[in-house]
């Protein structure tokens, strides 16, 4: 797997969970089992819209630069997705935020395998 694909698979999950902040986010608290006000709303759709950024980052950052350079773009993502990926385990593991059901840990291995990914192949 090439590092140009594996950026423009972040692009898409980037992209999947920036569509579902900003367009449903009542979907995405019902995953949660939070509840529904005006604030979290708001505060999803802006995180959404950051994740739409990240997305088209993701996506354009291989044709941007030489091959040299998207390995040194690949380790700063590779530090973002170990930055998430701890979060993740502390909402599902200590805080409790996430449920730690199966979409919860699906997303979580998802997230493994892009740190795993960025790092190894910006070797």
């Amino acid at each position: 797997m090439s590092l140009s694909l594996i950026f423009r698979l972040q692009a898409a999950f980037a992209a999947i969970w920036a569509l579902q902040l900003i367009l449903v986010p009542g979907m995405v608290f019902a995953q949660y089992q939070w509840g529904y006000s005006a604030e979290l709303v708001a505060i999803a759709q802006a995180t959404g819209t950051a994740m739409a950024g990240l997305a088209i980052l993701a996506y354009g950052i291989p044709n941007w630069t030489s091959e040299d350079q998207l390995k040194v773009a690949a380790k700063s993502f590779g530090i973002i997705a170990v930055l998430f990926l701890i979060m993740q385990l502390y909402q599902i593991l200590i805080s409790g935020m996430a449920p730690g059901g199966a979409m919860d840990w699906l997303s979580t291995a998802v997230t493994a395998l892009f740190a795993i990914g960025f790092f190894m192949k910006s070797n």
